[in-house]
C-alpha cells in the first residue's frame, strides 16, 4: 500500500471511530435509568428533558451528516490529487500576474486551500445556525449578520493568517536547518500578539463590549478580585444576545489587559451572588496558573511539531504521495498538518484529562472563595438549563472528548 493509500486508510479509521464513540454516547443519553437518575439529582421535570433530549439528538443527527460529509469528501480530494491541482494552479496564477518565489506560490496555495474549506464548510454552519440552533429557540441572528461575521471572519483571518504564512514560509526558505527554531519562534511570537490584540482590536470587530454598570454585581466581582487578589483590567458586558440565547463568561487578554467578560444572556439568567460564584471559577483558571500552564504546552508542543516536520523536510516521497511537485515550504506545511491532525487524535484524551482535572481545581478554588457552595451548584444547574445541555454522557466518551466533567460529577464533588 502506498503512503497516500495508509493515510487515507487511517484517516477512514479515526472518522470511524469517532462515529463509534458519538453513536455509544448517544445510547448511553437515551437510556431511561440514566434520564430518571439525571433528572432525580438535578431535580429536572419530565418536559424540560425532552427538550434537552431533543437538542441532543438533533446536534447528534447534524455532527454526523455533517463529519461523514466533509470527510469523505476530503479523502477524494486528497485521493484525486486536489493538493496537487491547486499547487500547480497556485504556481499559473502567479507567473500570470508576475509573482515569482516559493513565498508567493505558497500564500497563493493556502488562499485557495482556505476558500475551498469556506466553501465547504458554509453550508453546514449557515444550516445549523438557521436550522438547528433556530429550531431550539438558541439562534437571535439574521442572515445578513450571519453573513457580515463570515466576511469579517475570513477577512481576518486573511490578513492575520498572510502574516503568519509569510513569516513562516519565508523562514522555512531561507534559514537553512535551523529553520525550524526561528518557525518556532514566529508562531510563538504571533499567538502571544493575537492574545494581547485579541481584547482590545479583533472581540470588537464581532460584538459590543459595555462596561459593567455600579451595582450589587459589580461590588461582588471587585470584592472577590480583592479577596483572591486579581488586577483586572476592566469588568464588560458582551452582547452575545444578538446572535445566541447561551450564557457563558470567560477571562481574555496577557500582560496587563485581562478583562472580565459577561455575556449578556448570562446576566440576564443569573443572580449577581451566581453570576460571582461562576467569576470565582474562572479566577480560580487564572490564579492556579492553568492559563499560563496552556500556554506554556502549547508553545513546547508547538517546538517539537516544527523538529519532527524537519526531520521529514527532505523526503521527496514525503511530498509527491501527496500529489505535490517535490520540496516546498507550503508542501511541508500542508502534508504534515494532515499526519499530525492524526496523531493529535491519539493525544486528545491526554488533553481532554488535564482540562478536567484543571475544572475541578478551578471549582475547589471557588468553593473557597464564595459564601456558599449552593450558589456554584445552583448556577451551574441554570446554565444547564438555559443552554439545554445534556448532563449523562458515557464515561468513555466524556473520556475522550470532555474538556469540563459531566454535570453529575461536578455536582458530587460539590456536595
Amino acid at each position: 500500500m502506498t503512503i497516500l493509500g495508509i493515510f487515507l486508510a487511517l484517516k477512514f479509521g479515526k472518522q470511524w471511530v469517532e462515529t463509534y464513540l458519538a453513536a455509544l454516547n448517544k445510547r448511553y443519553y437515551e437510556n431511561r435509568a440514566h434520564q430518571q437518575e439525571a433528572c432525580s439529582i438535578l431535580q429536572i421535570a419530565e418536559p424540560e428533558f425532552q427538550k434537552t433530549l431533543a437538542y441532543s439528538q438533533d446536534k447528534y443527527r447534524f455532527s454526523l451528516a455533517s463529519s461523514w460529509t466533509q470527510g469523505l469528501g476530503g479523502l477524494a480530494f486528497l485521493g484525486l490529487g486536489g493538493l496537487g491541482f491547486l499547487e500547480r494552479t497556485a504556481q499559473s496564477l502567479c507567473e500570470q500576474i508576475g509573482l515569482t518565489g516559493s513565498l508567493f506560490t505558497g500564500l497563493v496555495f493556502f488562499g485557495l486551500l482556505g476558500g475551498l474549506s469556506v466553501l465547504t464548510s458554509l453550508p453546514f454552519s449557515y444550516f445549523y445556525t438557521f436550522r438547528i440552533e433556530e429550531k431550539h429557540g438558541f439562534n437571535r441572528q439574521s442572515v445578513k449578520g450571519f453573513f457580515l461575521d463570515q466576511v469579517k471572519g475570513l477577512l481576518v483571518g486573511a490578513l492575520l493568517g498572510g502574516l503568519l504564512l509569510a513569516g513562516l514560509l519565508t523562514v522555512m526558505d531561507k534559514m537553512g536547518d535551523a529553520w525550524w527554531l526561528w518557525a518556532w519562534g514566529v508562531m510563538s511570537g504571533f499567538s502571544l500578539l493575537a492574545m494581547w490584540l485579541y481584547p482590545t482590536f479583533l472581540a470588537p470587530l464581532f460584538n459590543t463590549f459595555s462596561p459593567l454598570e455600579k451595582g450589587p454585581l459589580q461590588d461582588g466581582i471587585f470584592a472577590l478580585a480583592k479577596k483572591v487578589n486579581f488586577k483586572t483590567a476592566g469588568i464588560f458586558i458582551m452582547d452575545a444576545s444578538r446572535r445566541s440565547s447561551h450564557g457563558n463568561a470567560y477571562f481574555t487578554g496577557i500582560f496587563g489587559e485581562k478583562r472580565i467578560v459577561l455575556f449578556d444572556t448570562l446576566v440576564k439568567s443569573l443572580t449577581p451572588e451566581e453570576l460571582v460564584a461562576v467569576l470565582a471559577h474562572e479566577l480560580g483558571h487564572c490564579k492556579l496558573h492553568h492559563i499560563r500552564n496552556a500556554l506554556l504546552r502549547s508553545i513546547v508542543m508547538t517546538g517539537g511539531v516544527f523538529f519532527l516536520l524537519s526531520l521529514c523536510w527532505k523526503l521527496d516521497i514525503f511530498y509527491h504521495a501527496f500529489g505535490l511537485q517535490g520540496i516546498s515550504p507550503h508542501g511541508a506545511l500542508v502534508v504534515f498538518s494532515l499526519w499530525f491532525g492524526l496523531m493529535d487524535f491519539f493525544l486528545t484524551p491526554m488533553g481532554s484529562w488535564i482540562s478536567r482535572r484543571n475544572e475541578f481545581a478551578a471549582d475547589a478554588f471557588a468553593l473557597q472563595h464564595i459564601e456558599s457552595p449552593a450558589l456554584l451548584r445552583t448556577a451551574l444547574i441554570k446554565l444547564r438549563e438555559s443552554n439545554h445541555g445534556m448532563p449523562i454522557a458515557h464515561p468513555l466518551f466524556s473520556f475522550f472528548y470532555y474538556s469540563h466533567p459531566p454535570l453529575l460529577e461536578r455536582l458530587a464533588m460539590i456536595r
